[in-house]
């Protein structure tokens, strides 16, 4: 979330720019032995802006943290290597497609089984991919699946039983559009011939398989409690042992695993709530990998300088999402006004340079990236970073004297959510004197707010009237960047963002088989994006982590700011 043509050709393309834009050194590759079984146990830091991740349920996970740590665990038909080629895991190859793109038919490989005995097969897919899109799951990633046949219908419909412990919808598309033919066989027959599936079910959490045995014995809300229940659980590389809501989730080699098992015995993730206390951990030796993440910026150049520092530009970009559907951003003027009046390089300052200051919403680096789009007052390359604050004074005046009766400081009151780290309080204050300078007297604050608040807050269902996150890629596709963001229907699209003429191009390229023309469609859409102001893009991110190369091999994270399975399986390891 391709035909087969269209897969090989986004590949090729990574190969050669993805892969450029790693800036870190660290790799598979180095010197030293591999030290006895007993010590292959690691501990990396994860900084999801709060003290635990946010849920192990692999059809309700939206945020990286708690994919990183899943991803091991549950396993996926398919996965991305480092290198974002697309490598079979539960399934035996790439699947079979037919019927111009409408019909994918996997193989999944015999013999697999979860850490419990119960098999994991055709049957535990379907049943899996039919809970993600089952509205009494209540997942905010259902639209991922949503190029299936009927998926969107299903999802938008009513859950009849949410006072049950595990409440199923009354519908299902098993059988239907996913097919069990058998125990080895999926066959999913597709809405449109979407030229994304493919990449999708390789690197989003709500394909990953899930046990039915458990979800049924304890209900939905809590079945991944009883995770590390007895010697712990999983069906893929590792298996949970731990998870205290503490700060701790430890995963276990799974003994059970049917291919080459991984050389690490034991992950131990320690959780930190921002990135310094995360590096002051590594410092003083709390943890293997450090910060794994978007930099402190307090102490990012220092930092730097280290020589077991390592980075990479990922394809991940920050940005502030105004509510289309709540004043004063329901009216293109004020959007536009509260967007030119933001600075990117000052804002980048005040983060200490941690980041790379953009406009773009897909990112560089990106496939069908668009080096030509131009700001809404028609700028370009650096010069669209700046702010324009004569426009966006113009622009606020001109929605004050409609809808505020001539007098700005009668106008709507905008409040920006963030998230209450160190580095999010200062950019966010920066951005309110952006304001307050660009549109003198337009009444603005500021609510910081911990990360999980703020995820709450953002997918409720009632998005904050303007917000403060980041988008980090799922697959290598613009579509995640456009029509996943702001199509309406969309369960990504909490903006309430609804505009005919980017909607009609980002369908049309949504199941264009030629790359060439897709590309060109989405930038179009994205220059309408742009001037509609979907996002207010601010940087690009960066991620940095810290390890000892004489101590660890083979840890690296990719551009999507996580580590590849094939490298927790076959690469990283602790040296004797």
């Amino acid at each position: 979330m391709r035909s087969r043509k269209s897969i090989g050709l986004i590949l090729a393309t990574l190969a050669t720019s993805l892969v450029m834009l790693l800036a870190a050194c660290g790799g598979p590759s180095g010197s030293g032995g591999q030290a006895s079984d007993s010590k292959q146990v690691l501990s990396v830091s994860l900084v999801p802006a709060a003290n635990d991740i946010r849920r192990l349920d692999p059809q309700r996970i939206t945020d990286l943290y708690s994919f990183e740590v899943a991803s091991p665990v549950f396993p996926g038909l398919y996965t991305y290597d480092h290198d974002y080629n697309i490598v079979p895991w539960a399934a035996q190859s790439l699947p079979a497609v037919s019927d111009g793109g409408l019909t994918y038919t996997f193989k999944i490989r015999p013999g697999l089984k979860w850490s419990d005995g119960t098999p994991i097969d055709a049957n535990t897919f379907a049943y899996s991919w039919n809970r993600g899109l089952d509205p009494c799951t209540n997942s905010g990633a259902a639209s991922y699946l949503y190029p299936i046949k009927g998926a969107a219908a299903f999802n938008g419909s009513t859950c009849p039983n949410t006072n049950t412990p595990n409440p199923v919808s009354n519908n299902t598309l098993i059988g239907k559009s996913i097919v069990v033919t058998d125990s080895q066989t999926l066959v999913v027959t597709l809405e449109k011939p979407y030229a994304y599936f493919l990449p999708t079910i390789a690197a989003t959490a709500i394909v990953l398989a899930s046990p039915k045995q458990l979800i049924e014995k304890y209900g939905l809300k809590q079945w991944t409690e009883h995770l590390a229940d007895g010697g712990g659980f999983g069906g893929s590389l590792f298996k949970v042992t731990l998870w205290d809501h503490k700060g701790n989730v430890q995963l276990t080699r799974n003994e059970s695993f049917w291919g080459t098992k991984p050389r690490l015995r034991q992950i131990n993730f320690k959780i930190y709530k921002d990135a310094d206390t995360s590096y002051n951990a590594y410092l003083n030796g709390q943890v293997d990998v450090g910060i794994g993440g978007l930099p402190p910026s307090a102490t990012y150049q220092q930092m730097k300088t280290r020589k077991d520092f390592y980075q990479s530009v990922n394809l991940a970009t920050g940005y502030l999402g105004p509510n289309w559907k709540k004043a004063p951003f329901d009216d293109l003027a004020a959007r536009q006004a509260f967007a030119l009046a933001i600075d990117r390089d000052a804002y980048n300052a005040v983060a200490n340079n941690s980041g790379l200051p953009t406009f773009h919403i897909v990112p560089q680096g990106e496939p069908g990236y668009f080096g030509s789009l131009k700001n809404i007052d028609g700028s370009t390359g650096d010069a669209a970073n700046k702010a324009n604050t004569a426009k966006a004074k113009a622009l606020i005046t001109d929605y004050a004297n409609r809808k505020c009766g001539g007098d700005i400081t009668k106008c709507p009151k905008v409040t920006l959510e963030d998230s209450n780290t160190p580095t999010n309080i200062a950019t966010s204050q920066a951005i309110l004197q952006m304001w307050k300078t660009a549109m003198p007297g337009y009444p603005v604050a500021v609510s910081n707010v911990d990360f999980g608040t703020l995820i709450n807050d953002v997918y409720s269902g009632d998005a904050p009237q303007i917000f403060a996150i980041g988008w980090i890629v799922d697959y290598p596709d613009p579509q995640d960047w456009l029509s996943l963001q702001f199509l309406p229907g969309s369960s990504v699209n909490v903006q309430n963002i609804n505009d005919p003429a980017a909607n009609d191009l980002m369908n049309k390229a949504d199941v264009e088989q030629n790359q060439q023309t897709r590309f060109q469609m989405y930038n179009q859409a994205e220059q309408i994006m742009v001037n509609d102001v979907g996002w207010i893009v601010t940087n690009q991110q960066l991620s940095v982590w810290l390890f000892d190369s004489s101590k660890v091999a083979g840890y690296r994270q990719n551009t999507s700011g996580y580590t590849a399975l094939t490298d927790w399986q076959n690469n990283i390891y602790v040296k004797g």
